[in-house]
């Protein structure tokens, strides 16, 4: 068989001008960047921060052994330490010497406002913080009204309270609703046991508690109608129509300006002509001292000169 030569395969030609690649380059070696130098006042300040952070937490450790050695909580620990400052504070000058109230207070809630004040003669001012004695003070809430603390420089407190004091029963609604008992500034008392104070004046209307106090003190001036006052309607937020103990129904009186006035002209009236006693439907003293009245019906008219 005859042999059949396999063709050759002519392989990549290659120029000899042809440069061989060249080998990477080898980086040269750069000197790393030298650290940079921390100046001496902010290492100085590091290594103290160090060291009084570290001071603090050994302190707390030992206080807190020491309260335990003692026997005692860390509580009672605290109130030595307390004891300890007040004697300090009076070496200084700066110890509590008088704790003063406002007279005129009942007895009974002085004692409550020095409670509730918490400090004594001997305790150290610096810590006597006027706005935590007020507050502790004005949680006194049934008795106490505004509350003023002044720290009297070197060791003086003086404390001034105003007596919240049941001054009427008002009503909200003229149509009905609860009766609340409120103070000389309109407020109610939040809890009260109404039944109390059925004695006190009657407001109705929805000015009428923070406008009762004016009223009540115009007419604590004349007795004689005091003691016959029965309830007050307030209208339009600017007067009253009041109603006295007599036959007369409602008496109607002038806005608050003229108030003074006018009970001096109706207590005038009823002290000579017994005003309050006549058979009345409406007396209207809004008009200075010229009272209009207009009788019950089928009540005879007043007399020429009874008002």
């Amino acid at each position: 068989m005859p042999k059949v030569k396999r063709p050759r395969i002519a392989g990549p030609v290659y120029d000899d001008r042809d440069e061989a690649p060249a080998a990477p380059r080898a980086q040269a070696h750069r000197p790393s960047r030298p650290a940079r130098d921390v100046p001496y006042s902010v290492a100085w300040f590091r290594d103290r921060i160090a060291t009084y952070a570290l001071g603090t937490i050994i302190c707390g450790a030992v206080m807190l052994t020491v309260a335990a050695w003692m026997g005692g909580t860390l509580g009672a620990f605290g109130q030595r330490m307390n004891n300890g400052f007040n004697v300090l504070a009076g070496w200084a000058g700066l110890a509590v010497k008088e704790v003063n109230v406002n007279e005129g207070l009942d007895v009974n809630l002085v004692t409550k406002v020095r409670e509730a004040a918490e400090v004594q003669p001997g305790h150290n001012i610096l810590m006597a913080d006027p706005y935590a004695i007020r507050d502790r003070i004005e949680k006194l809430d049934l008795d106490v009204g505004a509350v003023s603390v002044q720290r009297l420089w070197p060791d003086r407190i003086d404390i001034t309270v105003e007596q919240r004091k049941p001054i009427a029963l008002w009503q909200e609604h003229e149509n009905g609703g609860a009766w609340r008992v409120v103070d000389q500034s309109g407020r109610a008392f939040a809890e009260t046991d109404v039944s109390k104070y059925g004695n006190l004046p009657h407001v109705v209307g929805a000015n009428a508690a923070e406008a009762a106090a004016g009223l009540v003190a115009a007419m604590s001036a004349y007795p004689n109608l005091a003691e016959r006052f029965e309830v007050a309607y307030r209208v339009g937020e600017r007067r009253w129509d009041v109603k006295f103990s007599g036959r007369a129904d409602v008496v109607v009186l002038p806005a608050d300006e003229n108030l003074g006035a006018a009970l001096d002209c109706v207590n005038l009236q009823h002290a000579q002509t017994g005003l309050l006693d006549l058979p009345a439907q409406r007396i209207d003293a809004r008009n200075s001292c010229t009272l209009a009245i207009q009788p019950l019906p089928g009540a005879p008219p007043p007399v020429s000169g009874d008002a």
